[in-house]
């Protein structure tokens, strides 16, 4: 029995306590140190995952107040080597440290199988060697450090440093107290870039937060489960689960680097299928390092604790319930639909949903729903209901025209007719006379509302007013669903209100290009600015978007050479790729930070439209404007 016990340090290693009693108690003997802490001699001194922990505890003086599973939980690895494995092996894995089953330890947690190989010397910090110095007089190993994958001080932000003491010591029995002379060795690593330095200290705060954290284990579906819907909304598996293994390798290795995935004993190929990340994925009974996990949670980039505690579901249409598009129910844009159902679209690739709604509506739209004006979109009516065909039976009694009956029920004339034969509808406008016609003409005016009447009007006076030198077919280019509205409904007013077709001038006139290179000029530069203004989402600026937008693209390509303030302006504005992509990441972050969404990397990504094979080289420009 023990005649003390030493006073436990922050996040020290059970080896490093038990090194330190067998310096203080003056033992000369291994085995009269084996004798107090176990009660017998053959015990191996096992750094990571000891066993007979009971042992020790029936051995301590009077009055402790320690019990195992606290050593356990924070003074062994075990919090991180079983993080991942089902709850049955991790209690099984806790009883074989209690009690005398060391042998079957690492065989039981999957460590004999793995392809990691353990740390050959015990590691240490600099800094919290001076600190532990000045604070207790003495060093101790600090658990986080002696796990694979931490190159670097997660609290300083250092590297580490081997010690001269190997991981797996001469003498098996020996216990090993950490002191200035074995820890006064400089080796350790070398050429490493800012990028990588930068990676490994994310890792290593990675791997210390599962050290100390206390969540309760999951069964390997469920890792498998979260990962793939969080690999569906990153567009990286299909909305069938399944996974886009070549574009998924791809990415991670873009993401890591190769040189990096080496360090770290994780290095994939991406040509073939056989490597670690693909069964990590897959649905296979069988169990990864945590390190893995790790470096696949921070790609993915979610939290720990997410992944542990909060289900993640794919939800490509957002949240229910869902608004009914029926425009001739009472409940038209209310949320009303509870049912959703969701398939993969093989032609578009993307996710497919079926809305039903209770009034026999059902809708399809293809996902996702990047925008939340979306959710009131529909790709096709799979069926109108009873409610939308009783609707177009009171309408036809009205005697409205076919056009009119449309518009009321918010579908094209094909689809009146359509119904109007399946139903057996009979209408006055099947049969109508040229006077019929007519009052067609007079009665869709009359139904039109008044004031928007007034607005369209307006709106293309002040088109016309603002480019005084268009044409007709000109002026449509700018903005042809104001056209085509007006002159669906107010024909004979825009014929009034419209600039009079010019004929082909029998001279020609000599274009004076300086006088038409300053007023485009202006134009591109208000075009550049509403451009970069806009809310919506960003389009890339080019010679060929700007000459659209005005109207005169062709011109600007073709004469561009003429005018040379314009061209200037141009060149300084228009955006390579990597720009653009930059500037769809700041809009896709300002958006989400409006819907006071969580900012994570995938979901700026996916946001910002930005392809998978460019998301590798943009990480670190999303990671800095989110800090």
């Amino acid at each position: 029995m023990m005649a003390f016990f030493p006073i436990l340090h922050e996040d020290e290693l059970l080896y490093s306590i038990l090194a330190r009693y067998r310096v203080y108690s003056g033992n000369v003997s291994l085995k009269s140190t084996l004798d107090d802490i176990y009660g017998h001699r053959n015990v191996t001194a096992v750094m990571d995952l000891p066993s007979n922990i009971n042992r020790i505890i029936a051995n301590m003086p009077l009055g402790n107040h320690y019990d195992a599973n606290e050593l356990i939980q924070k003074h062994t690895l075990y919090p991180f080597y079983a993080a991942f494995i089902p709850p049955k092996r991790a209690s099984e894995i806790k009883d074989y440290m209690k009690g005398d089953k060391g042998g079957s330890i690492y065989n039981k947690i999957g460590l004999m199988a793995s392809s990691i190989t353990l740390n050959e010397y015990f590691k240490f910090c600099p800094e919290c060697l001076k600190e532990d110095r000045e604070r207790f007089g003495e060093l101790y190993w600090h658990r986080v450090h002696q796990i694979f994958g931490v190159f670097v001080c997660p609290k300083h932000k250092v590297l580490l440093q081997d010690s001269k003491i190997p991981v797996r010591g001469f003498n098996k029995h020996e216990y090993v107290a950490a002191t200035v002379n074995n820890c006064n060795n400089s080796r350790g690593m070398t050429n490493i870039t800012d990028d990588m330095l930068q990676k490994l200290n994310l890792i290593a705060q990675d791997i210390e937060a599962l050290l100390n954290s206390e969540h309760e284990n999951k069964e390997i579906e469920w890792f498998r489960d979260q990962y793939a819907n969080i690999l569906m909304e990153k567009g990286l598996a299909n909305v069938n689960g399944k996974i886009k293994q070549k574009e998924l390798l791809t990415s991670f290795v873009d993401y890591y680097g190769d040189k990096l995935l080496v360090l770290l004993q994780s290095y994939i190929d991406i040509h073939s299928d056989q490597n670690w990340l693909s069964d990590l994925v897959r649905r296979k009974n069988k169990t990864s390092h945590s390190i893995r996990h790790l470096l696949f949670i921070r790609f993915l980039g979610i939290t720990i604790n997410d992944l542990f505690n909060k289900k993640i579901e794919y939800k490509p249409f957002g949240e229910g319930p869902w608004p009914c598009l029926n425009v001739a129910a009472t409940h038209y844009l209310k949320d009303a639909i509870v049912d959703v159902n969701i398939k993969h679209n093989a032609d578009s690739k993307k996710p497919l949903g079926t809305f039903r709604c209770s009034c026999g509506f059902i809708y399809s739209r293809t996902g996702p729903d990047i925008k939340n004006d979306a959710r009131y979109k529909i790709s096709k009516v799979k069926v109108y209901g009873p409610i939308w065909e009783q609707k177009l039976k009171e309408l036809a009694e009205k005697k409205l025209s076919l056009r009119e009956t449309a518009r009321q029920l918010n579908v094209d004339p094909a689809t009146i007719k359509k119904y109007v034969d399946k139903l057996d509808i009979r209408t006055y406008w099947e049969n109508r006379t040229v006077e019929n016609i007519k009052d067609d003409k007079v009665r869709d005016v009359t139904v039109i509302d008044e004031n928007n009447l007034q607005l369209k009007q307006n709106e293309w006076l002040s088109l016309k007013k603002k480019y005084p030198s268009k044409s007709r077919t000109e002026l449509r280019k700018l903005n042809p669903a104001l056209y085509s509205w007006l002159y669906r409904n107010c024909k004979e007013w825009m014929e009034k209100n419209s600039p009079i077709k010019q004929g082909p001038s029998s001279v020609t006139s000599r274009i004076n290009w300086q006088e038409r290179d300053n007023e485009i000029l202006l134009r591109v530069t208000e075009v550049v600015e509403e451009i970069m203004n806009s809310e919506e989402k960003p389009e890339r600026i080019t010679i060929s978007l700007v000459g659209s937008k005005l109207g005169i693209r062709s011109l600007i390509e073709k004469h561009l050479s003429k005018l040379p303030r314009t061209k200037k302006c141009l060149e300084e504005n228009i955006e390579s790729t990597k720009d653009f992509q930059i500037r769809r990441i700041e809009w896709a972050i300002k958006e989400l930070k409006l819907q006071g969404k969580e900012l994570k990397s995938w979901v700026i990504f996916r946001t910002a439209g930005i392809r998978t094979e460019y998301q590798g080289y943009l990480i670190q420009e999303v990671e800095e404007r989110i800090r």
